[in-house]
């Protein structure tokens, strides 16, 4: 029975803290959209919003990466095997993070 209840509590509690930190950028985001700046390229509101959409992008993987590692964990029952296999979606987030910073 606590096989089931620990990954469901650690679910719960990601998708408290990932929605606490994930304010944050969402409300700098919405800020800058709304100043009264014209949102041409070079200007200081549109880096601004570039660099808060980064921001919200680092903060989605960040939060897909641990939930992918609880579902695993929920679906097979092995933490240990779940945390091994995260090595590799780490990997490949690090990957998509280069590609999205490359510019």
């Amino acid at each position: 029975m606590t096989s089931f209840f620990a990954p469901v509590l650690s679910g719960l509690v990601l998708l408290a803290v990932s929605t606490f930190v994930g304010m944050w950028p969402v409300v700098k985001l919405i800020k800058v959209r709304e100043a009264k700046h014209e949102l041409k390229q070079g200007s200081a509101g549109f880096l601004r919003t570039l660099s808060g959409w980064s921001v919200i992008a680092f903060w989605l993987m960040t939060t897909w990466f641990f939930a992918t590692i609880i579902g695993d964990w929920g679906a097979t029952g092995d933490l240990d095997g779940a945390i091994e296999r995260s090595w590799l979606r780490l990997r490949i987030l690090l990957e998509i993070a280069a590609a999205l910073g490359d510019d």
